[in-house]
């Protein structure tokens, strides 16, 4: 296994891991049995998910940001310039 595949593999992990976190964090309240405050479980929420939302947009960043090929492409030369075959 490549260096490139074990970063998209530690990366799919990360984000994984987010998703599951978020998932059960948002069920949590409806399937415990203990009576949870909303209001304080929603700013516990967005807290908590405001920590990892830093470190997922680093990763997507990096791995969806990156281009192949230069953002601006070289420009064609003038008919004058282009030399005569």
């Amino acid at each position: 296994m490549g260096v490139r595949q074990v970063r998209a593999f530690l990366a799919i992990t990360v984000v994984g891991v987010f998703m599951f976190i978020t998932a059960f964090m948002a069920i949590f309240p409806l399937v415990t049995p203990a009576k949870v405050d909303l209001s304080q479980y929603a700013d516990f929420f967005a807290k908590t998910a405001s920590v990892y939302t830093g470190i997922i947009g680093v990763i997507i960043g990096y791995y969806f940001g990156r281009a192949n090929e230069p953002a601006v492409p070289k420009p064609e030369p003038a008919p004058a310039d282009k030399p005569k075959e």
